[in-house]
Parts: structure tokens; sequence; C-alpha cells
């Protein structure tokens, strides 16, 4: 099984989700879901997917983040 790592643009070195196993996506936002059940919903989109090294590049339309624990809701 493959997990995917999450970076904020190209170049990024500190990664912002890792474990990811699932990702939704909006017309401005991509929302993720690690294999432990942590959700985390990006306001941008995705750049690229490095298949071959399990890395999401995504570059943040704004400044806020939301995160999101389905227990809360």
């Amino acid at each position: 099984m493959c997990l995917a790592t999450a970076y904020l643009n190209k170049g990024g070195e500190e990664p912002i989700l890792r474990d990811i196993a699932h990702m939704r996506f909006d017309v401005d936002s991509v929302e993720m879901e690690t294999l432990f059940g942590e959700e985390r919903v990006i306001l941008g989109r995705v750049l690229e997917v490095d298949f071959s090294t399990s890395k999401v590049i995504l570059e943040q339309h704004r400044t806020t983040e939301a995160n999101f624990n389905k227990d809360e809701a």
C-alpha cells in the first residue's frame, strides 16, 4: 500500500500532511484524509502528483486552512 505525503508549493521541504489515503477535489479546495482518519482541507489546487515518490504538491490560494474532525461534526 502506498500512502501519499502533501507539500505546499514546488520545492516545499516540510510536509503538511503524511499518510494520505484519500483525496477529494472541489472547485477551490483539496480535502485530504489520512489512514488514521485525520482530515485537512487546503483552499487551493493540486499542482503535481508524483506517483513514484507518493508526493502531492499543492498551491494554497488563501492563507487560511481548515481542519475537520469527523467526531466534531
